[in-house]
C-alpha cells in the first residue's frame, strides 16, 4: 500500500510584518510614499515654527501695558491663528493624501486578505504604516525646518514691530519638548485623518483583485461622514451666518467673523466632498468636451470615474484659494468701506500726517492763505462692569465741534457735533450702541492721564469706521494728554502753504482717501497667514498631483496604443489635473460668497465683495503650476507607445 501523500502546511503570512511591507512599498513605489511624507513634513515644520514663536512670546516677561507686552500679545494672536489654520490644512491635506495612497494599495491589501490576514490585523498594519511614515517625516520636518522657519519669522516680526527685539526663542529644553509634541501631534493627525482609509483597508476581499482601483476609499458616501458634515454645517456654519446677519453688529466684528466662518465652511465642504464634488464635476466635464471634442471627452471620463482622485486634487486648491480670498478679502472689503467713508466725509483740501517716529505740532503756526486744523491724538477709557475684564483705551481726537465740522463731516445720527465743547463729547454709533448711551446722558470717562472726568454726550455720529470712536473738546485733550501731538492736520487752502518737515507727508483729499488703509501690523499678519497657508496647500497640491498619476501607467499606455498622439496625451493629463483644480476654485468661490457677501452688504458696498486681486491671481496661477507641472512630469505623456507599455510593466 502506497504511503499517503503528506498534507501541505496551510498558507501563512507570518513574514508579512508591517515593517517588511512598508519597506517593500518604499522600494517599489517611492513616489507614493514621498507624496504622503511631504505633507507630514511640511505640516511639522510649519506648526513647529509657529509653536516656537508662540512659546517665545508667551514666556518672555514684559512690563504690563508696555509696548513690548503689546507686541508680544500681537505675536501670540497671530501665531495662534496661524497654528489653527495649519492644523485644519493638515487634517484635510494629509487626509486626502493618505486616503489616495491607501487607495493605491488596495490590490496589496486584497492579496493579503486572500492569503489569510484578518481584517483587524490589516487595519492595524495600515494604521502603523501611516504612523511610522508620519513620525519619521515629522521628525525630519521639525529638525530641518521648524528652527530655521522660526528664526526667519522672528526677524520678519521684529522688522514689523510685532515681536519684541529682546525676546528670544525658547531655551533648548523647551524647544526639544515642543518638537517632540509636534511630532506626536502630526502622527495623531495623520492616523486620525486616515481613519476612514484604514477602516476601508480591512474591508477589501480577494475579489477586489479583479477590480481596477483608482479612487481612494476616503470619498465613499458613508452615513457617518454625511452626519458629520451636516452636523458641522448646523453647529458651526449656520450660527456664524446668523451672527453676521444680526443688525447693529459692529463692522469690525463682522470682519473678524468672516475668516472664522471660512475656517468652518472649508472643512465642512471637505467632509461633504462625496456629495458636493459630483454635481460640480458634470459642468467641468461639459466644458472639457466643448474645448476639445476628443481629448476632452477622455479627460472628462477620467474625472467622473475617479471621484477620489478628483477630490484629492480639489481640496488643496480649495484650501489655498478659499483661505486667501476670505482672509485678504475681508481686510480689502473693510479697506474699501473705509476709503469710501473718507471720500464722503473729508471736506479739507489736504491732510498732513506723520511717519512712524515723527511728530506733528499740536498748535501749528499761522499760514499764508490757508488754515490748519489739528486734531489732538489722545485716548479715553470707558469703565466697564466689574465682572468683566478691564476695558482697553480707545483712540480719540481732541478738537472742538465747530472747527471739526468745517473739515470733516461725520454724519450725526443724533444730536449736533458742533456742540462739542468744554464738558461734552461725541461718540461713534458703534461705541454708543455697545455702551447704550443716549444723547444728553452724563458719562464718566477716564482720560489719557488716568484722570476720571464726567462729560455729557451731545452727538452720535455714524462715520466711525475710518475715524476715531470718540471726539473730545480740544482743551480737555490738551490738559489730560502727556506731550500732546496732533494725530492729523487738516489743511484748508493750497497745499503749498504748509512747510513740510522731515517725517511729514501731505496728501490731497483724493490721494489721502486712496491711500487710507488699515494698520500695517494687521495687514502684515493677514498676508503672512495667507502666504503660509497657501504655500503649504499648493505644496500639497503638487504632491497629490504627482501621486495621483502613479496608478495610471497602464491606462496611458492603452490610450497611446489606441491612437492618441503624444501632445494629445499631454493635453489629457493636463485637462484632468486642471479640471479637478477648477472644481476646487469653484468651491473656494462658494466659500468667499458665503463669508464675504454678508460683510459687503452690511458695510453698504453692495453684494459684490472686494478681493485682493494680485494675491488671488497669484494663488490661482500657483495652483495651475502646482497641479499641471507635477502631473506632466510624473505621467511622462510624451513617451512612445513602446516605452509607455514598458513602464506599465514595472
Amino acid at each position: 500500500m502506497s504511503a499517503a501523500l503528506p498534507t501541505p502546511p496551510p498558507l501563512t503570512i507570518t513574514r508579512a510584518t508591517p515593517t517588511r511591507l512598508l519597506l517593500s512599498e518604499i522600494r517599489a513605489y517611492p513616489g507614493r510614499v514621498i507624496g504622503a511624507a511631504t505633507a507630514c513634513c511640511a505640516t511639522a515644520a510649519g506648526v513647529g515654527a509657529c509653536l516656537l514663536l508662540l512659546l517665545g512670546a508667551s514666556l518672555a516677561d514684559h512690563p504690563a501695558e508696555s509696548p513690548e507686552a503689546a507686541a508680544a500679545k500681537s505675536t501670540q494672536d497671530i501665531m495662534a491663528l496661524l497654528m489653527s489654520l495649519l492644523l485644519m490644512c493638515a487634517v484635510l491635506v494629509i487626509g486626502s493624501t493618505v486616503s489616495l495612497w491607501t487607495g493605491q494599495r488596495l490590490r496589496q491589501f486584497a492579496v493579503l486578505r486572500a492569503l489569510g490576514m484578518t481584517a483587524a490585523r490589516l487595519r492595524r498594519m495600515a494604521a502603523v504604516d501611516v504612523a511610522r511614515l508620519a513620525l519619521v517625516s515629522a521628525a525630519f520636518g521639525t529638525a530641518a525646518g521648524a528652527l530655521p522657519l522660526a528664526g526667519l519669522g522672528r526677524r520678519i516680526l521684529i522688522e514689523q514691530k510685532l515681536f519684541p527685539a529682546a525676546t528670544e526663542l525658547p531655551p533648548p529644553a523647551q524647544t526639544w519638548g515642543a518638537c517632540v509634541a509636534v511630532c506626536l501631534g502630526t502622527v495623531g493627525i495623520s492616523v486620525l485623518a486616515a481613519l476612514l482609509s484604514v477602516r476601508a483597508a480591512g474591508r477589501v476581499n480577494a475579489i477586489d483583485l479583479l477590480k481596477d482601483h483608482e479612487g481612494g476609499p476616503g470619498t465613499k458616501r458613508s452615513r457617518a461622514r454625511l452626519i458629520t458634515g451636516l452636523s458641522m454645517a448646523a453647529l458651526f456654519c449656520a450660527p456664524l451666518l446668523v451672527v453676521m446677519a444680526v443688525p447693529g453688529l459692529p463692522p469690525k466684528v463682522r470682519a473678524g467673523v468672516a475668516p472664522g466662518l471660512a475656517l468652518f465652511v472649508i472643512p465642512t465642504l471637505a467632509v461633504l466632498a462625496p456629495w458636493v464634488i459630483p454635481p460640480l464635476t458634470g459642468p467641468v466635464c461639459a466644458v472639457l468636451r466643448v474645448l476639445d471634442r476628443r481629448v476632452g471627452t477622455i479627460a472628462a471620463a477620467g474625472l467622473r470615474a475617479t471621484p477620489a482622485r478628483t477630490t484629492a486634487l480639489a481640496v488643496p486648491v480649495l484650501l489655498s484659494a478659499g483661505v486667501t480670498a476670505c482672509l485678504l478679502g475681508g481686510g480689502t472689503t473693510m479697506g474699501r468701506a473705509a476709503q469710501q467713508e473718507v471720500e464722503t466725509a473729508l471736506r479739507a483740501d489736504a491732510v498732513i500726517s506723520a511717519e512712524p517716529g515723527a511728530r506733528l505740532p499740536a498748535t501749528p503756526g499761522p499760514l499764508s492763505g490757508a488754515t490748519a486744523t489739528p486734531v489732538i491724538a489722545t485716548k479715553v477709557t470707558v469703565p466697564g462692569p466689574k465682572h468683566r475684564s478691564a476695558p482697553k483705551p480707545t483712540r480719540a481726537w481732541g478738537v472742538d465741534g465747530r472747527v471739526l465740522s468745517r473739515v470733516v463731516n461725520l454724519s450725526e445720527r443724533e444730536g449736533d457735533i458742533t456742540k462739542v465743547s468744554e464738558g461734552t463729547f461725541a461718540a461713534g454709533a458703534e461705541f454708543a450702541d455697545q455702551a447704550k448711551w443716549k444723547v444728553g446722558q452724563s458719562v464718566e470717562l477716564t482720560l489719557a492721564d488716568a484722570t476720571p472726568k464726567r462729560l455729557t454726550l451731545v452727538a452720535v455720529y455714524t462715520r466711525d469706521l475710518a475715524f476715531p470712536h470718540m471726539i473730545l473738546p480740544r482743551a480737555t485733550a490738551l490738559a489730560h494728554t502727556t506731550s500732546p501731538t496732533a494725530d492729523r492736520i487738516f489743511l484748508t487752502g493750497p497745499s503749498s502753504a504748509w512747510p513740510v518737515a522731515k517725517g511729514q507727508t501731505i496728501a490731497s483729499r483724493e490721494d489721502y482717501a486712496q491711500t487710507f488703509t488699515r494698520s500695517p501690523a494687521d495687514d502684515l499678519a493677514t498676508r503672512l497667514i495667507a502666504a503660509v497657508v497657501a504655500a503649504y496647500a499648493l505644496l500639497a497640491a503638487a504632491n497629490t498631483s504627482a501621486l495621483a498619476q502613479r496608478d495610471r501607467v497602464a491606462q496611458r499606455a492603452h490610450l497611446r496604443a489606441l491612437g492618441l498622439s503624444r501632445f494629445q496625451m499631454l493635453r489629457c493629463v493636463l485637462y484632468e489635473a486642471l479640471g479637478a483644480g477648477a472644481i476646487g476654485v469653484v468651491l473656494s468661490g462658494l466659500v468667499a460668497v458665503v463669508c464675504l457677501v454678508p460683510l459687503s452688504v452690511t458695510l453698504g458696498l453692495g453684494p459684490l465683495p472686494t478681493f485682493d486681486g494680485p494675491w488671488t491671481v497669484g494663488v490661482l496661477a500657483g495652483a495651475v503650476v502646482a497641479l499641471g507641472v507635477p502631473a506632466a512630469m510624473t505621467a511622462h505623456p510624451l513617451l512612445s507607445v513602446q516605452r509607455q507599455f514598458a513602464r506599465s510593466g514595472q
